[in-house]
């Protein structure tokens, strides 16, 4: 079983590596360069504003230690075969999940680690946390991570459905108690808490783990869904099979199609406007993409910051559109469609047009209501509409040639 672990292990990493190649291009990389120094400038000008007397801030410096707990999950690797073909060895697979357990240890710890590194300089200023205290409440974090790792390994087996909601609900509000106590009373006794609460998770699994057999279906469909997130997050970047969209109706966007012609020289808008509607892999990816740069740039402030965060967006967007013009290559009706080559280009160009074209109308609004100067929204739209018209009839023609 640890072989098999292993190889599976390979296998992924091998998997992600190749992805995270296409993801942190250099482009990707640069952006990202200005992105993490200019929200590093807007924190340090922030702890500059704060205080002593700001105590509502430790309350949110609990919630976020508390909801970062929820980041990284044990990762199994199951696949839909394991529940025939390891069905036989059920037993020895306590062994194949131990090893799932390391490896997911180590990834969840390090995300704990840098969270904390990131709220320490407002501990420094509010609580005046130093020295072994912030040690203190470090260990406090990876020991409450640890418990929570600990309960996703015995979640695995077979449990009372009653027994697994309140162990869930029971370990989550006793996580927030300790995280509580070690920020209002002394980090000490937090740590000591986390750390009781670590070893009796232990004490529990090795009791379960033993009596009980493995929930198959329940621990492939979590893994499952585990991976597709990650494969949705890269499939912002780059195109994914493994996520597979799907079709709704959503009659109350019909209205969008009266604003497309119906003629001959219009077939491929219709069908490109038509898919962009009902489906929800691009227009998911389109919404998502969106909501997220309106967020940000509606947080991000004033200036270049938020300039080159909307230009990043709208190319993001554009980029990850550009495979939805091959979309119906394999129906064969469209190859004997009447329509020429260059006109099916003309179309998609036009419904990249208005796609962006809405987008950059929703960033402008946020960066306007973020209280911005109207000579910087200015700017952002001639901006926005220079960076369209280049990728729509420049961009996007050298690509799809």
């Amino acid at each position: 079983m640890s072989d098999l672990f292993q190889t599976r292990l390979q296998r992924h990493l091998r998997q992600m590596l190749r992805y995270l190649r296409l993801v942190f291009n250099d482009h990707f990389v640069i952006a990202l360069m200005f992105f993490v120094g200019g929200l590093g400038l807007a924190y340090s000008n922030w702890l500059k504003t704060i205080g002593p007397h700001d105590v509502w801030i430790t309350v949110g410096i609990g919630l976020v230690l508390w909801l970062g707990l929820e980041i990284s999950h044990i990762a199994t690797l199951l696949e839909p075969a394991d529940a025939v073909f390891l069905l036989p060895r059920e037993r020895d697979l306590h062994a194949y999940l131990v090893h799932a357990w390391r490896y997911s240890w180590w990834l969840a710890q390090l995300v704990q680690v840098v969270l904390i590194g990131l709220v320490i300089p407002l501990l420094m200023i509010i609580n005046h946390i130093t020295g072994w205290a912030l040690l203190a409440l470090l260990v406090a974090q990876l020991a409450l991570k640890d418990s929570q790792l600990t309960l996703s390994v015995t979640r695995l087996y077979s449990l009372n459905p009653a027994t697994e909601r309140w162990a869930r609900v029971l370990t989550g509000l006793l996580s927030l108690a300790i995280i509580a106590v070690g920020l209002a009373v002394t980090p000490w006794l937090g740590a000591a808490l986390a750390l009781v609460l670590a070893i009796g998770q232990r004490y529990w699994h090795q009791r379960v783990w033993s009596q009980s057999v493995v929930a198959w279906r329940d621990d492939i469909k979590r893994e499952a869904n585990r991976m597709l997130g990650i494969y949705r997050f890269f499939n912002l970047f780059t195109d994914v099979p493994m996520v597979q969209g799907s079709v709704k109706r959503r009659h109350y966007l019909d209205w969008l199609l009266r604003w497309v012609p119906s003629d001959q020289r219009h077939t491929f808008s219709y069908l490109y406007t038509r898919g962009m509607l009902r489906g929800t892999e691009f227009s998911g990816l389109v919404a998502r993409l969106t909501v997220i740069g309106a967020v940000l740039l509606y947080f991000s402030g004033h200036g270049w910051l938020a300039i080159v965060l909307d230009v990043i967006f709208i190319y993001l967007i554009g980029f990850q559109l550009l495979p939805f013009y091959k979309q119906y290559d394999s129906i064969v009706f469209t190859h004997i469609y009447p329509v020429a080559a260059k006109t099916r280009l003309i179309n998609f160009q036009r419904l990249l047009r208005n796609v962006l074209s809405m987008t950059g109308i929703v960033f402008t609004l946020a960066f306007w209501i973020s209280n911005a100067p109207l000579v910087q929204v200015g700017i952002l739209l001639v901006i926005n509409a220079i960076e369209i018209y280049l990728l729509v009839t420049w961009y996007a023609r050298m690509r799809l040639a």
